[in-house]
């Protein structure tokens, strides 16, 4: 692991670079729209603190659906560490290939050690990983910040999403099975897309309320949260889990895969694949929260809309992994690597 932390740090170097060399060029006057994002667009520097919300005000909307007859009731566990090794980045592979700055707001990233604006199937394969198991996929979030206006940290700022990055007191990464049927392996290399980056532009169909208190789990909100003593604040993002076909991707990465429905039952011609869940735990002073002093990076339009909160992941899982956790959820065992 050590030789690949130090591989990671370089192309860390190399990834801030190019993000300053882009900014310069920017600066400058010359516009290379096809392969930089937009760095000069700002978002305001605080969170609207309309937007957040004591979450014991909040009657509880989150439940469990009871499982059928042929669910697959077990859970499989990744431990993929919190992002010790600071790859960092603003870029989004999935969404903006090529673009570097494509995303205007930091990425945290676990799992593989190469992604960047540049990753493709084939340099994600073999890049080495965070990953204890070995698991080559990569997950990635925007990151979240407190910001007084006295924190500063310029290696990691872009325009309008300043202050300080929190790194998360705990990440989990569980798949899960379906409520009423078994699931099948994802496909190599599958993308998965979770809410809605731009839902001031493309409205909420797909955005989804992600903040949450810990202790107060059945309650989930699209503001942030403001918690009680001794509760973290919770982002908890699970992802469309009934695949069409062996599809990896499609033109608006949403259309190969889908949510399952109120009863948990897939639509018509789509597969049950394992259900993806990341929850991230951050420790945030109560006077933070209540002062309306932490938020979440964002497109510049997005102005730290909690309610953009999203989340990514391409499947790079070697098939041995994939097998074992087919295998742990369809029997009902609780598995952790």
């Amino acid at each position: 692991m050590a030789r690949n932390q130090g591989r990671h740090r370089i192309a860390r170097r190399a990834k801030i670079a190019t993000a300053l060399l882009g900014l310069s060029i920017a600066v400058g006057g010359l516009v290379v729209s096809t392969m930089a994002g937009d760095p000069e667009r700002a978002s305001a520097d605080e969170a609207d603190k309309s937007q957040f919300v004591d979450i014991t005000e909040v009657r509880p909307n989150a439940g469990k659906l009871r499982p059928g007859r042929n669910a697959s009731t077990g859970s499989f566990t990744v431990d993929c560490g919190r992002n010790e090794n600071g790859h960092f980045n603003p870029d989004n592979f999935i969404a903006q290939p090529g673009i570097r700055n494509g995303a205007q707001h930091l990425h945290d990233y676990v799992g593989n050690l190469s992604t960047n604006a540049d990753s493709d199937n084939d340099s994600l394969l073999g890049a080495g990983t965070t990953c204890e198991n070995g698991d080559e996929s990569t997950y990635f979030w925007p990151v979240v910040r407190i910001d007084t206006g006295r924190e500063r940290n310029a290696d990691n700022e872009l325009a309008g999403n300043d202050g300080e990055i929190q790194r998360p007191a705990t990440v989990d990464i569980t798949f899960k099975g379906n409520a009423q049927e078994k699931v099948k392996g994802m496909p190599k290399f599958l993308r998965i897309l979770y809410g809605d980056a731009k839902v001031t532009t493309n409205g909420p169909a797909n955005a989804r309320e992600s903040w949450t208190c810990t202790g107060f789990e059945n309650r989930v909100v699209k503001q942030y949260p403001i918690c009680p003593e001794g509760s973290d604040v919770k982002r908890v993002h699970t992802f469309p889990s009934c695949l069409d076909g062996n599809e990896i991707d499609s033109e608006n990465h949403r259309d190969h895969i889908k949510y399952p429905d109120e009863n948990g039952e897939c639509g018509n011609g789509l597969t049950a694949v394992p259900e993806l869940t990341i929850s991230l735990t951050y420790e945030i002073p109560r006077r933070i929260q209540v002062d309306g002093q932490y938020k979440v990076d964002s497109f510049p339009e997005e102005d730290h809309n909690p309610f953009s909160d999203h989340d990514d992941f391409a499947n790079v899982m070697p098939d041995r992994i994939m097998d074992r956790l087919v295998d742990c959820v369809n029997e009902g065992r609780q598995c952790r690597e």
